[in-house]
């Protein structure tokens, strides 16, 4: 079995698969920080060094050698679903469970991370509430075919995981 986390930047799927993978002994991935160390650099850094092209293409290579692994917390970047081959490929590889929360809470989360995140750099809040309200327009539909989702807007960490551990349970 394996447990895959989707939704979009701030989701919370980072600190999420780490608690995880601890409760039910599997290895955690996640693969943001997969990409950063096969190539040595920061994800700020390859965007500007290579390009977001490069930076899709290494998500396409990690995810087609994921896919041959078991026991797995896998926390994918959050563009890393959003296209018809690669949330099949997940759904495929296991169980999916996207992290949902609204525009609003994304954009209190990512207001204090806008820094460190390449797409949202240096965005001011009027440009920020925009970019998040286009880009998860465009992939809530692909995160909307996951097996699983969970509203997270109003329940805690603690909350959410016990949600997922029902989820594993009933699968």
């Amino acid at each position: 079995m394996n447990i895959i986390l989707l939704g979009f930047m701030g989701s919370g799927k980072t600190s999420i698969g780490k608690l995880l993978s601890e409760q039910v002994n599997f290895n955690f991935i996640d693969s943001d920080l997969e990409i950063e160390k096969r190539n040595n650099m920061s994800i700020n850094n390859i965007f500007k060094k290579k390009g977001e092209l490069f930076f899709r293409n290494e998500e396409k290579k990690l995810l087609n050698e994921i896919i041959t692994k078991n026991n797995i917390v896998f926390a994918t970047g959050g563009g890393l679903s959003c296209n018809d081959k690669s949330i099949k490929k997940l759904n495929d590889f296991g169980l999916t469970i996207y992290l949902r929360y609204s525009n609003k809470v994304l954009f209190k989360r990512l207001k204090k991370q806008n820094k460190t995140r390449p797409l949202i750099n240096n965005l001011i809040d009027n440009d920020l509430e925009e970019f998040i309200r286009k880009s998860l327009k465009k992939r809530e539909d692909f995160y909307n075919q996951s097996n699983c989702i969970i509203e997270c807007d109003k329940i805690s960490e603690r909350e959410i995981l016990r949600k997922i551990n029902t989820l594993i349970i009933a699968s």
